[in-house]
């Protein structure tokens, strides 16, 4: 992708300006810096580019790739030469026994020791010169070869340079013709919506009917366990569809056990079985069993089995017949009115899964039906202007009825809701899609990412690295892109900012969707509609920008050979970053050794399942950035890893010391190590000393262990590690006022101590700071920990989360203060005591309130606090018997959820929802697995 490459060899440029030296002349790399400023500004301009003008954009680009990719494998290059020289030169000169054998040859060669005295030792000191010439000798040819690199680097670039004024000219005709073409200037995107968006659900259109009739055979009479399937076009809404059943209050209300699960072609049996599960027992952390297949199918039989009152069953985008017939054995026939929907595109499967012959297909919606998809999609009103209408019109006839085609092309619309100019483009794309003879709505997911901004085509590419139907952490999306040198920084804002600025606009255009939500109401989680995803992944081959390998090598090959698997990189040694979709495939030696071959690697990101066997790395990537290995098991530590200068983003699994050596990856801005199992060491560091010197970072995640001791600093000094934002999860006792003298800037902390002891927090001297964690390991009911000073936090704290603390309720009344706190988790004995009333006007701006594990017997919330809260969620609070009838008195509060608690607790609940909805108000309240006189603790 053109401006991906454009931006990160600019930055690369900009770094070599910040910190010249004397290798290359500072003058040539700003003027090479400054052409491609303009060549990025350019192509910032071509937006949006009109179908005549397409072709010849596309050429320009490809050769702007090809130039520039040069361009930064001969800068990289050139600056893994010149830290080999350094780091060699450096050691040689530091090492004393070197310079003692440095100063035994020059004794010799100056004659000023008498030659007795030299042949006494001769034996013993013959080998030592001998190193010592050959060190010197590799010395020598070292710094040869540096001021050869340096010339032929300065006379590549010049040629280089060369190349890329012919394009720059061409770019700023381009850039300047469109500009003439525009009769009317184009407005500007407006600010991201999807902060509001995420949160609520989408108006369904053109599936009432499909609903209705959905509704009337799941809640039918027939107390077998019926299989409904739901079949249809890809991208017709059959997801959708089943969503909003699975989402209705009155099927909610009917089954009050319910799960859901997406296949898809690349299914991994345990995973499927691991994920019904957890929703099912909704596990507290919300982590996913473990398990092989086989014990995890049989722990939910059991529990579907113990349901005595039905459950319901979505399992998401079935591909295969063997899959059907292997996970259904595991849903028992309770003859209690259970019910599973199975939605898949092929009719075959349809027609196997169910027994009654019922399967609902679905339809193409009707022309006014696309019409008022369209608007809703495109203004949150729904009300377009009439200036628009006809064009509107139009654009919604030619996307043939389909609600994928429409939902994506009214998110580009959305960018410019009140642009002529823009929608006659749009009108134009579709019309020629329509006419087009492929696949019409495969044309039109094709063009819409022509449609893209430039800052955003290389995070949409980005996306289909990942397998199909991945749920992928937006916070895992903005250290990666971090790490790449793709996004632009501008104003004030920091580059996990524009990052995430990037995922809401993504949003916005329907082209990824949220799947999680965080505490704070903003998307924890997205994923990509697998057509899209498909774009994606053919976008991005041409385009060298990334590819895939994986086990399935195309749709129509079920279990290809090893060797087709490795034929599938054949031709792609271009690529500029690689995806493993299988970890199992990398210790094949012909997959392995095909994967080598792309040699311009610069990301190798493992997205497969966890891998218990340690697997062959790729660690001939000189240039790599990105190593993301977190699904693997590293057994030994690779000495390699720590040449790989380029390095900006490692993650992987291993549970023995991380090497001094790491230091060495100055350019590092992500560490995430994690142990497996889950292993923590007391009073020891997995991390180097040297961590401290590694000025660069901004995130370290760690399984919880000790962080390094300070080295000796002086009065005075600059922070260690000034741009860290993010450290988790650390021993209490390495929060000193020292430590947190050297991490100013964190704005994310998570915590632990391994039992109610002596803490001390300095939470205080991080002004920043906007999360905390604070996690006793091996809480004790009774004890609490000995706060040897005042809870004191900063006032922009937006998330606090406690577990085993142990407090009295009234250390909460200080906490309930701080004017940001807008979300509040306290688990397991966080605070002990069996009445919690808090005081009036604390918790101004608190969204959610999580309490897990408590001992609490009695909450009283709402009037006076609490009064922008907007989800209450209580789990496992087996002696809370009463929830005061003022929490109906919060205006705000949309949604209630009990898991496990007393039977008492949840008719307060209840009494609660049914004296609002008395007044006219709604509130979604949502309860699993309560018990009390007349209900087991398991009874669903």
């Amino acid at each position: 992708m053109a401006f991906a490459a454009v931006v990160s060899v600019e930055q690369i440029l900009k770094q070599m300006i910040l910190h010249p030296d004397d290798s290359a002349p500072k003058s040539t790399i700003e003027c090479f810096h400054g052409k491609i400023r303009s060549l990025q500004s350019c192509l910032e301009k071509m937006y949006p580019v009109r179908r005549s003008k397409r072709d010849k954009v596309n050429e320009l680009e490809s050769k702007i790739r090809e130039t520039v990719y040069k361009a930064q494998d001969l800068i990289e290059a050139f600056i893994s030469t010149q830290n080999s020289n350094s780091a060699f030169l450096l050691n040689f000169q530091r090492e004393s026994e070197t310079r003692e054998k440095v100063d035994l040859v020059e004794t010799l060669i100056s004659g000023r020791s008498s030659q007795s005295a030299i042949l006494q030792n001769f034996e013993v000191e013959t080998k030592k010169i001998k190193e010592t010439i050959h060190e010197a000798k590799v010395l020598i040819e070292s710094l040869i070869s540096a001021n050869k690199s340096q010339s032929a680097f300065l006379v590549d670039l010049k040629e280089n340079e060369g190349k890329l004024d012919q394009i720059l000219a061409m770019a700023e005709e381009i850039a300047s013709s469109m500009k003439e073409e525009q009769h009317t200037p184009l407005a500007k995107p407006e600010a991201s919506k999807s902060s509001s968006r995420a949160s609520k659900s989408s108006k369904i259109v053109g599936q009432k009917e499909d609903c209705r009739k959905l509704k009337d055979e799941i809640l039918s009479e027939k107390t077998d366990l019926q299989v409904i399937p739901i079949t249809g076009l890809p991208g017709i809404g059959k997801t959708t569809l089943a969503r909003s059943i699975f989402d209705d209050k009155e099927i909610g209300e009917r089954f009050l056990t319910r799960s859901w699960v997406t296949v898809g072609q690349e299914c991994n049996y345990a995973e499927i079985f691991s994920k019904l599960l957890a929703s099912i027992q909704r596990s507290s952390d919300g982590s996913v069993k473990q398990g092989n297949a086989e014990q995890l199918a049989n722990q939910l039989y059991k529990s579907l089995q113990d349901c005595s009152k039905g459950y319901l069953i979505v399992v998401d985008d079935v591909w295969d017949t063997d899959v059907w017939d292997r996970i259904k054995n595991y849903f028992p026939n309770n003859y209690n009115y259970s019910r599973i929907v199975v939605t898949t595109r092929i009719d075959i499967i349809a027609g196997k899964v169910t027994k009654s012959g019922f399967c609902h297909k679905m339809e193409l919606l009707k022309k006014e039906q696309s019409w008022e998809l369209l608007r809703e999609k495109v203004f949150e009103d729904g009300h377009c202007p009439p200036n628009l209408i006809a064009v509107g019109k139009s654009i919604a006839e030619h996307c043939g009825g389909l609600p994928l085609s429409i939902t994506v092309v009214g998110g580009q619309l959305s960018a410019k809701m009140d642009d002529v100019e823009y929608w006659k483009i749009v009108e134009d794309d579709v019309k020629d899609a329509a006419n087009s003879e492929g696949e019409t709505y495969m044309e039109i997911l094709s063009r819409s990412y022509e449609h893209l901004p430039s800052k955003l085509k290389g995070c949409f590419l980005y996306m289909g690295a990942f397998p199909e139907d991945s749920e992928i952490p937006v916070s895992k999306l903005v250290k990666l892109w971090l790490a790449e040198g793709f996004l632009i920084r501008k104003g004030k804002s920091s580059f996990e900012d524009i990052a995430r600025q990037c995922i809401a606009d993504l949003l916005d255009r329907n082209l990824i969707f949220p799947v999680k939500l965080a505490s704070n109401g903003k998307v924890k989680t997205c994923g990509m509609h697998d057509s899209i995803r498909h774009v994606a992944e053919i976008k991005s081959i041409k385009e060298s920008f990334f590819v895939s390998f994986k086990k399935f090598p195309s749709r129509q090959t079920s279990q290809p050979h090893r060797g087709e698997v490795a034929g599938t990189l054949k031709g792609k040694e271009t690529q500029r970053r690689l995806s493993v979709h299988k970890n199992i495939l990398m210790c094949m030696e012909d997959v392995y050794e095909s994967a080598k071959l792309i040699k311009p690697a610069r990301t190798l990101v493992y997205a497969g399942h966890y891998h218990h066997h340690p697997l062959p790395y790729c660690l001939v990537y000189d240039w790599l950035r990105v190593l993301d290995a977190l699904t693997v098991h590293l057994i030994e530590f690779p000495n390699e890893l720590a040449k790989l200068s380029h390095l900006r983003y490692l993650s992987l699994t291993f549970n023995g010391k991380l090497p001094a050596s790491l230091s060495q990856l100055t350019n590092l801005l992500v560490l995430i190590v994690r142990r497996h199992p889950k292993i923590i060491i007391m009073g020891k560091s997995i991390l180097p000393v040297e961590i401290w010197y590694m000025k660069q970072l901004r995130h370290i995640l760690l399984t919880e262990c000790d962080f390094p001791n300070l080295p000796q600093i002086k009065e005075g000094d600059s922070p260690l590690l000034g741009n860290l934002q993010s450290l988790s999860t650390i021993n209490a006792s390495n929060c000193t006022q020292e430590f947190f003298k050297n991490v100013p800037n964190l704005k994310k902390l998570g915590v632990w101590i391994e039992a109610p002891g002596p803490v001390s927090l300095y939470l205080d001297n991080l002004p920043d700071l906007e999360s905390f964690k604070f996690r006793v390991l091996n809480p004790i009911p009774g004890k609490e920990i000995d706060l040897q000073r005042d809870l004191v936090f900063p006032e922009k704290l937006e998330k606090l989360s406690l577990s085993g603390c142990g407090l009295q309720w009234d250390r909460l009344h200080d906490i309930g203060k701080f004017p940001c706190l807008q979300v509040l988790k306290l688990r397991h004995f966080a605070f002990q005591g069996p009445v919690w009333i808090p005081k009036d006007k604390q918790f101004p701006e608190l969204k959610l309130l999580l309490i897990e594990c408590l001992d609490l017997e009695f909450l009283r919330i709402g009037f006076f606090c609490c009064e922008n809260l907007e989800r209450l969620i209580i789990k496992n609070c087996y002696e809370l018997e009463g929830i005061d009838a003022e929490l109906g008195s919060i205006g705000t509060l949309k949604h209630v959820e009990l898991i496990g608690c007393n039977y008492d607790a949840v008719d307060c609940a209840k009494e609660i929802r049914k004296d609002l909805m008395d007044n006219g108000k709604d509130l979604h309240l949502h309860i699993y697995s309560w018990w009390g006189e007349n209900t087991l603790p398991n009874d669903c």
